[in-house]
């Protein structure tokens, strides 16, 4: 069975589909099956992909569905759960029904934090949820966050500074989660591939793809190392 991976923010427009969608490019590119889906009524991973077909830009290696309601998610993780190396779930970026099912399919929970007291709020009650669902069902699905949007100026706010402290209250109040060392800059690419140009490893390689390809290395290789450390801990 593949491992399935949710991005969850309980505001919207925090960055769920940018992250997806450049996760999924950079497994993809690594020889992983990927297969996205789109749990938010919103859409916007789906029209991503609308917009790739008509374009003709497909990735390769991914594959994109859709679950509006927790029977067909579920219906969806038993289907294709086998076929696919990574199934990554973009979901609604309010608390629900659907949200609670997302996480309790995923072993790896992923927050977008952007520089904004509302963003790390959101983040924070991503935490709690996952660690209600950890307790009520015994289970241990990993929760980690990571800063998006971030401009060198932006560094300089009292919200920036706060991400890091803020998490770190969390941990003191044992909560299982982490913050990512790596973060996704504020890059006019990132919006780019939204408009139907397919994942940001198809770009024509330009000093600021390159850029931006370095950095989405470095965060797919950091989830990673992160949840093979956490998948020792447990079999420790």
């Amino acid at each position: 069975m593949g491992r399935i991976y949710a991005a969850v923010s309980n505001k919207g427009g925090a960055g769920k589909t940018t992250l997806v969608t450049l996760m999924a490019g950079e497994y993809a590119l690594r020889g992983e099956r990927v297969l996205l889906i789109d749990a938010d009524s919103r859409q916007n991973l789906s029209g991503w992909w609308r917009l790739c077909q008509n374009k003709t830009n497909i990735p390769a290696n991914i594959e994109v569905t859709t679950a509006s309601a927790s029977r067909t998610l579920q219906s969806a993780v038993e289907r294709f759960a086998g076929a696919f190396d990574l199934i990554i779930i973009d979901a609604p970026g309010v608390d629900s029904a659907l949200q609670t099912g997302i996480i309790r399919a995923a072993e790896l929970v992923i927050s977008p934090i952007q520089p904004a007291i509302k963003e790390i709020e959101a983040a924070g009650q991503a935490v709690a949820m996952v660690s209600q669902i950890n307790d009520q069902f015994g289970s241990r699905i990993q929760h980690l966050s990571v800063r998006t949007r971030v401009t060198i100026p932006g560094r300089n706010l009292e919200a920036y500074r706060y991400i890091r402290p803020f998490v770190a209250g969390l941990r003191e109040a044992d909560y299982r989660t982490a913050l990512l060392e790596t973060e996704l800059f504020e890059r006019n690419v990132y919006r780019e591939i939204q408009n139907g140009l397919g994942t940001l490893q198809m770009q024509e390689l330009t000093d600021r793809v390159r850029k931006a390809r370095s950095e989405v290395q470095a965060l797919v290789s950091e989830i990673e190392e992160k949840r093979s450390a956490h998948d020792r801990g447990i079999a420790a």
